[in-house]
């Protein structure tokens, strides 16, 4: 796994991750290239942060190849301290052509919730989708804490295939998911 913090230290933080492995004989582009080009994009977005909560930008590894030893392995150590994750955000799938962006919740507190919808109403290429448990969030939430998952609303469309390339890529979409999870940042700040 690798992890940076913004401010470093402890904490109650938010934690956006994404899977760095890919499923054998499939590019991977969209699973899960775009989901650590947007966590790359956050952290430049976030060169000046100075707010409260502590920001934290997780890539695991295991999604893909189901050994989950990078969930293991943060899981034993965030235990300890899994209160302080108020948020867990994960990218999977996402930045798809032909698509929007489908964002889903998990267990967030209605204060919570709207602020994730005041920061994403801000994009008309991203919608609400339904809720779907095969990715790093399912972590997150088997151990109580809220969860947004950031996909395609087209994912199963590009899953495990040979097709899943660049050609599938929207490259504006994956720079407005990472606009749009700073948006989310501020919004949780306010809360």
């Amino acid at each position: 796994n690798v992890i940076a913090r913004k401010p470093a230290g402890a904490g109650p933080r938010v934690v956006v991750t994404a899977h760095i492995d890919a499923k054998d004989n499939t590019p991977g582009a969209l699973d899960n290239g775009t989901g650590v080009v947007v966590l790359m994009l956050l952290a430049e977005l976030l060169e000046n942060y100075g707010g409260q909560l502590q920001v934290e930008l997780l890539t695991m590894n295991g999604e893909d190849h189901y050994s989950a030893q990078g969930h293991k392995e943060y899981l034993k150590a965030a235990l300890p301290a899994i209160e302080e994750i108020l948020l867990a955000i994960n990218i999977d799938l996402a930045g798809l052509v032909d698509a929007k962006t489908a964002f889903s919740l998990y267990g967030c507190s209605d204060d919570t919730a709207a602020a994730i919808h005041r920061a994403m109403s801000q994009f008309q290429s991203i919608v609400e989708g339904p809720q779907w448990y095969q990715s790093d969030h399912s972590v997150f939430i088997q151990n109580g804490r809220p969860a947004v998952a950031i996909s395609s609303n087209r994912w199963p469309d590009f899953t495990h295939t040979p097709d899943d390339d660049l050609h599938q890529v929207d490259y504006i979409q994956v720079a407005e998911i990472a606009l749009a999870l700073r948006e989310v940042v501020d919004e949780l700040n306010k809360l």
